[in-house]
């Protein structure tokens, strides 16, 4: 039997050890609402990493092809449908190459002579070779700029004292001025190969070393394009009058504002037409699909 006072013990142990229970059982509910707390929120970050990842994705799938965006905005290069051939890389049997050829009448021609025996000292000025070697060397003559004087007689006739004077040629109109072909290759370079007009500078100074103004440069670029609209005419009627015509367009930006660059191509039997314009309008508003609505 236990005594009065082993039984108060007993009791007052066992309170103990509950009321740890009991803090202990209030530090787990405490923390359990705090992790529960934590996974909804990152239950909700989960959510919406979800859906940025799909829009990402859905992003990256779109291009020119299959969307109203440009082709310049393309920026993932799509996958080739082409299926492996098996052949080896590089040219393949039968494939005609190009390489150089020596030509038959070379531009200039190097004499390296033998003028002494290196073994005997002996001269052999007068001894005639009794085989040649050639090689040949395809590149460039010094380029620079040239400059031709035109200049005009002016004379008096003894007889009718009239004045007559020689004409010059239609391309020279100023006193000083460049000519055709730095114009042609400033244009050339300038549209085809996209220089811009800096950098065109540059390259002229480099190449020629002679300085050209990008306002220059931009003149010559004007002129060309006015020289050539009687050609653009002709393509354009051409085109109107094909019965197949591809046409495409593109948005671009110009200092800043919205332009529309816009393509014509059609090809017949004998050659190709093909006009790139850049107007401010859509080119669905300007005078040439109006031309060709309904055909």
């Amino acid at each position: 039997m236990l005594t009065v006072q082993q039984a108060v013990f007993t009791v007052e142990s066992l309170i103990g050890k509950v009321q740890q229970q009991k803090q202990l059982i209030h530090q787990l509910v405490q923390e359990n609402e705090h992790l529960r707390h934590e996974i909804k929120q990152l239950r909700k970050e989960n959510e919406q990493l979800k859906y940025r990842v799909q829009e990402l994705e859905a992003r990256t799938k779109k291009n020119s092809s299959n969307s109203h965006l440009p082709p310049s905005s393309d920026r993932f290069h799509t996958h080739s449908s082409r299926k492996p051939s098996g052949n080896k890389p590089g040219g393949q049997e039968g494939h005609q190459g190009t390489t150089l050829h020596q030509v038959e009448h070379p531009h200039h021609r190097i004499i390296h002579r033998v003028n002494a025996c290196q073994g005997c000292g002996a001269s052999l000025r007068e001894v005639k070779p009794f085989k040649v070697d050639v090689r040949q060397v395809f590149d460039l003559p010094p380029v620079t700029i040239e400059v031709t004087q035109h200049e005009r007689e002016v004379k008096s006739c003894p007889h009718g004292r009239c004045v007559q004077q020689a004409e010059f040629p239609s391309h020279v109109t100023n006193h000083v001025q460049y000519g055709p072909r730095l114009t042609a290759l400033v244009v050339y370079l300038h549209h085809i190969q996209l220089i811009p007009y800096k950098r065109l500078s540059d390259t002229i100074e480099a190449l020629y070393q002679h300085s050209v103004s990008t306002g220059t440069l931009a003149n010559m670029v004007k002129r060309g394009r006015q020289a050539l609209e009687s050609n653009m005419d002709i393509i354009e009627d051409a085109l109107l009058e094909s019965n197949i015509l591809h046409v495409d367009e593109t948005s671009l930006s110009i200092h800043g504002k919205l332009a529309w660059g816009m393509s014509r191509v059609h090809r017949n039997i004998r050659t190709w037409l093909l006009t790139f314009l850049v107007e401010r309008k859509r080119p669905m508003t300007s005078g040439f699909f109006r031309d060709i609505k309904g055909r």
